[in-house]
């Protein structure tokens, strides 16, 4: 009789090893997805311009509807960006850059889904002084009352901001003039 007890008793220990396993075998979480997040705007940009982002699954298609948390820290490591932007039916999204000239670290963010792990990329980013010409009419005495005369900083592939120039829309003359030396130069078809 007493092995009989024992039999029972292992037979029911069985069933319910048996019933647990089950469960936990049709009660597992599926895998969560794999992510890709990449900055697509170029990495040396002018005053004003915009960072755009993708987010993306391993084999390329575009995830909708997520948050994504920018972080733009300057040279001396002062966080001045820390935003958030949502991803559009391509999984694009933008952000409007409001950076002066310098060197910026990007750090963009995806804290992950029930559907997607979380992922993150950082980049490099120049920003560079907008260039900005006007139009104005000179009558200087050296110069006819019908020349016009545009005006501008930075001098060729320079960008440097001491540097000033104007060039007559009619004849193509160009002076330059350097704020900080005090030096002017001019002449046709400068490079």
């Amino acid at each position: 009789m007493e092995n009989k007890n024992i039999i029972i008793i292992l037979l029911v220990i069985i069933v319910i090893l048996a019933v647990a396993i089950g469960f936990m075998l049709l009660n597992t979480t599926p895998a969560k997805e794999p992510t890709k997040i990449k900055i697509t705007s170029d990495k040396e940009q002018y005053e004003g311009g915009k960072l755009s982002v993708q987010l993306t699954d391993l084999n390329k298609t575009p995830i909708s509807k997520e948050v994504v948390n920018i972080t733009v820290t300057n040279s001396k490591g002062k966080v001045v960006v820390d935003d958030v932007v949502k991803t559009n039916s391509k999984g694009k999204a933008e952000y409007d850059l409001d950076l002066k000239k310098g060197k910026y670290d990007v750090n963009v963010t995806y804290g992950g889904s029930e559907n997607y792990t979380a992922n993150s990329t950082s980049q490099k980013l120049i920003i560079k002084e907008e260039v900005k010409e006007t139009q104005e009419v000179s009558h200087s005495s050296s110069s006819s009352s019908s020349d016009e005369w545009v005006y501008g900083t930075g001098a060729g592939a320079s960008d440097d901001p001491n540097i000033h120039w104007k060039r007559n829309t009619k004849t193509g003359y160009i002076e330059y003039y350097n704020e900080k030396t005090g030096d002017t130069w001019g002449g046709y078809n400068i490079a």
